[in-house]
């Protein structure tokens, strides 16, 4: 959410900085002391670039406004770092993680639910974004966000997904921070390093040169045994036959993947319960081979290039949301009535006639038919 500065002062900010060393200061020499103490993997840095394998929503987290002057005074001087005792750690987001970990925080007193349609819609304005984290399993960390008294930006504590308390300005929650964290380093052989396991998550030390090496080193990013992966907006241009490895699978989204066509392997997926392909305008077909997919649930076609629904689907014993938005689809087969378990349909966007979908609609009282008319 995009905020324009103002002359109004912080709330909680002093009009005098404290005291005694810089917090940038304060870190080194922490960390020095860590890597004295407990050994070089105590501290680490994160490269600015680095990636998540995939986002939670496609719309981005526009940080403007929500992020205080003495924090980028930091990260300027010592970029993304983190300290880890073995038994506390803290770490500092770098830019795409930042916005990653913001999109999955709720916000304090709304209905989860409703902040995600928001966010699904790309219509969201973020109130918060979460900076530092010392769990991002359960989205364990702090937030910068507007004071409940004042316009003033201040850390907030995020547990469990959600601000929950002002913790003050930047400067005197971090100096407090690490005199916390410098207490805790008694652990005898601790397991150190890389607290949040960014590493092990993302595309690599530079999303740009994974990108370039193809769909393939992209996907082999991933563990063989994840239940979902979502790439948004990553031009793949063909989803590479190695997919079929990933035979826990149940959720496969490929958004904007410049994707022509679909592999046959996928018919090895037998776990697979979603399959996302909108906005690929050049997929204009699906392989027969999809029939195969006993757990299929949810096929969403928005924004591609298919003008017929395509009969493969009719196969599909547990299909119950088909979306066909944006397509050039002008009539539905017969046998789409036929389907034992479908609920929801999406022809929004298509020129399917009025009278076809008020009959479908009359057949079928109990489907949710999303449509233009």
């Amino acid at each position: 959410m995009a905020q324009k500065k103002s002359s109004t002062p912080r709330a909680s900010s002093p009009s005098k900085k404290p005291e005694g060393p810089a917090p940038e200061a304060l870190w080194l020499q922490l960390e020095q002391q860590l890597r004295d103490t407990l050994g070089p993997d105590a501290a680490g840095q994160y490269p600015a670039e680095l990636e998540p394998m995939s986002w939670t929503f496609e719309q981005a987290l526009d940080a403007a406004g929500l992020l205080p002057d003495d924090y980028q005074r930091f990260v300027a001087a010592l970029g993304y770092r983190w300290l880890t005792t073995g038994k506390k750690g803290l770490a500092f987001l770098p830019p795409r993680w930042r916005t990653q970990a913001s999109q999955g925080m709720g916000e304090p007193g709304r209905q989860w639910m409703k902040v995600r349609e928001e966010r699904e819609a790309g219509r969201h304005d973020y109130r918060f974004v979460m900076f530092a984290a010392e769990d991002l399993n359960d989205v364990n960390g702090f937030c910068f966000g507007k004071s409940a008294k004042s316009d003033a930006l201040v850390v907030w504590q995020v547990v469990d997904s959600l601000p929950e308390k002002e913790l003050g300005p930047f400067d005197a929650w971090l100096s407090k921070k690490l005199a916390a964290l410098a207490k805790t380093t008694g652990a005898k052989k601790p397991e150190l390093g890389d607290p949040l396991g960014l590493m092990q998550d993302s595309l690599g030390e530079l999303g740009e040169k994974v990108r370039a090496e193809g769909a393939a080193a992209i996907l082999g990013k991933f563990p063989r045994d994840t239940k979902s992966i979502l790439l948004l907006q990553r031009k793949l241009g063909v989803v590479p036959d190695m997919v079929a490895e990933f035979t826990e699978l149940e959720s496969l989204e490929l958004k904007g993947a410049a994707l022509r066509q679909l592999p046959p392997v996928l018919a090895r997926l037998t776990k697979l319960k979603t399959l996302n392909v909108n906005d690929n305008p050049a997929l204009d077909t699906l392989p027969p081979e999809l029939a195969r997919l006993p757990s299929l649930e949810q096929v969403s076609l928005q924004g591609t290039g298919i003008r017929a629904v395509p009969e493969v689907l009719s196969l599909l014993p547990k299909l119950r949301f088909l979306s066909l938005k944006a397509t050039s689809i002008t009539t539905l087969p017969e046998w789409l009535s036929r389907m034992p378990h479908l609920k929801t349909l999406d022809v929004a966007g298509t020129d399917i006639s009025a009278e076809e979908v008020h009959a479908l609609k009359q057949a079928h009282p109990d489907w949710w038919i999303i449509s233009s008319h």
